[in-house]
């Protein structure tokens, strides 16, 4: 009975999915905006005044990571724009593939 205890609880405390990429919320001021691929562009953050970048509890994706290469998305950005919503990246790429939607 112990041993089918024990058993059970493993199985309950590990996770009943994988992730397959990983996001964070994020609030940050544009620094520079450089061409990436496919018409979009990369743009790197400042981490000054009002910033936020909230990782996602089940699948975060690291401050360090999207400090490092900026976030892909439009090219509508401009230097000094607050830049919010969500960024992601699949597991299986690069840490330079995060993108912002």
């Amino acid at each position: 009975m112990k041993k089918a205890l024990i058993i059970l609880s493993i199985f309950a405390a590990t996770p009943a999915f994988a992730c397959n990429q990983l996001e964070a919320q994020l609030i940050a001021k544009a620094a520079s905006i450089e061409p990436a691929n496919n018409g979009q562009c990369r743009v790197k953050l400042s981490w000054t005044g009002n910033w936020q970048l909230n990782p996602s509890f089940q699948c975060p994706l690291d401050i360090d990571e999207v400090s490092s290469f900026g976030v892909i998305t439009s090219c509508n950005v401009k230097e000094g724009d607050t830049v919010t919503g969500i960024v992601y990246r699949d597991i299986n790429v690069s840490p330079t593939e995060i993108y912002l939607y």
